[in-house]
């Protein structure tokens, strides 16, 4: 990347002169919504800034600004410009819309050079906006030093202002800055958006940051969302903030929040209650197969010796094509039948070892739920087979056989779905 902006810079030497660009402020602020669905309303503007070519008109992409600003040592004060234009675009929207907050981006960089210097302060006291409308963007995987971040985010914060982490789950950003930032928003990288309707392990990462975050008292942004489907599964989710293309690409707004928007926010708003619908009714229908499963396996074992378990468990998964493996506890959680699996072959985990006769499952919640909590039937939440990488579910019924004795069936069911890739 290097190569193209020095090839770049050497061909437009005498147009792409940074310092005539920042003297002159030549640069044009453009604004991409951020989107409450609960609220159904834009609740945020994040200010982007784009260079002029002085020569040509041309517009000049920010990673191209701020690397010439690099090469001469003007990182700092081509961040203040970008600042400032930011901040009086903002102005008029904000006289009219007191609620809304500015997605401000700081580059990172610089953060141990500016920590006491009050600039930024200063250019939002000009403008007569309340710190609390602004929120600092802090991308913490470009700080090097954390003691930086932590003195840059304690004295912005004890001003009013409000902190953003950017780009979370991108590349190595680490989760131990978010102890040292205490963010009042994170915001989830588009790499982790980007066709999460579709990956298991996309939704469960956003699933466990959605979760850190609401018992952490941050809200949550999910980041470059471009189709509905993306959308709507942010949303099935937990997550409720949303910006991307998909509503609106960075945009020139003078005062006037854009009407179009509203109309999206409502069409997916009504498009993820006909989604959320079907999935219910889905679920209620795969519930009731699951269920029917498992009892039909009990009668059969209800009327069998234990003896004669692994007999009954075998004709029972010949039967059920979803099932992925069966066994049996008894009162104890102990395993009384061997684990009888539909998936030895090739594509089995070298790890997995199916559990043995006398394996202890006292420690599961399949077990425990059902033991000390007194439930009558268990259903684990869907998880990746260790044995075969499929999303599965583990429902399990106590029942007592013919010699009246209590056991407790295990079923593992394949859930089978595109998203579990």
């Amino acid at each position: 990347m290097q190569v193209v902006y020095d090839s770049y810079i050497k061909n437009n030497q005498e147009a792409f002169n940074i310092i005539d660009i920042i003297n002159q402020k030549k640069l044009k602020v453009q604004f991409q919504p951020i989107v409450s669905i609960n609220q159904k309303r834009i609740c945020g503007l994040e200010g982007l800034i784009r260079g002029i070519n002085i020569k040509n008109n041309e517009i000049i992409e920010p990673e191209m600004l701020f690397y010439a600003a690099a090469e001469i040592n003007l990182i700092i004060e081509l961040d203040r410009v970008c600042r400032e234009k930011v901040l009086e675009a903002f102005k008029d929207i904000y006289d009219k819309n007191k609620d809304m907050l500015l997605f401000l981006n700081i580059d990172a960089s610089i953060l141990e050079k500016v920590v006491g210097s009050e600039y930024l302060i200063n250019q939002v006291k000009r403008q007569s906006i309340n710190p609390g409308s602004i929120v600092i963007e802090i991308n913490e995987s470009k700080v090097k030093d954390t003691n930086a971040l932590k003195r840059f985010i304690d004295t912005y914060r004890k001003l009013g202002f409000l902190i953003a982490l950017d780009d979370v789950g991108a590349g190595f950003s680490n989760l131990d800055r978010i102890p040292v930032a205490r963010p009042d928003i994170i915001k989830i990288d588009i790499s982790l958006i980007r066709s999460i309707y579709d990956n298991y392990y996309k939704q469960e990462i956003f699933r466990s940051l959605n979760t850190l975050s609401n018992k952490i008292g941050a809200l949550v942004i999910a980041e470059g969302v471009e189709t509905e489907e993306e959308a709507i599964e942010v949303m099935e989710l937990g997550g409720n903030m949303i910006q991307g293309y998909y509503f609106s690409k960075p945009i020139s707004i003078n005062n006037e929040l854009p009407a179009f928007i509203h109309d999206r926010i409502e069409d997916l708003a009504d498009n993820f209650k006909v989604h959320m619908d079907k999935a219910i009714k889905k679920d209620r229908q795969d519930e009731k197969r699951i269920l029917s499963a498992i009892n039909n396996t009990i009668k059969r074992l209800k009327s069998t010796p234990m003896a004669e378990f692994h007999r009954k468990l075998i004709e029972r998964l010949k039967e059920n094509e979803n099932v992925e493996c069966l066994y049996v506890l008894d009162e104890k959680g102990i395993q009384v039948s061997e684990t009888i699996c539909s998936y030895y072959g090739e594509d089995t985990n070298m790890f997995f070892q199916p559990a043995e006769i006398g394996t202890d499952h006292s420690m599961k919640k399949y077990y425990y739920y059902l033991h000390d909590a007194g439930l009558g039937k268990y259903l684990t939440e869907p998880y990746i087979s260790l044995a075969t990488g499929s999303l599965c579910v583990t429902f399990s019924k106590p029942f007592k056989n013919i010699e009246n004795k209590k056991y407790i069936l295990c079923m593992d069911f394949n859930i089978r779905t595109d998203s579990a890739k």
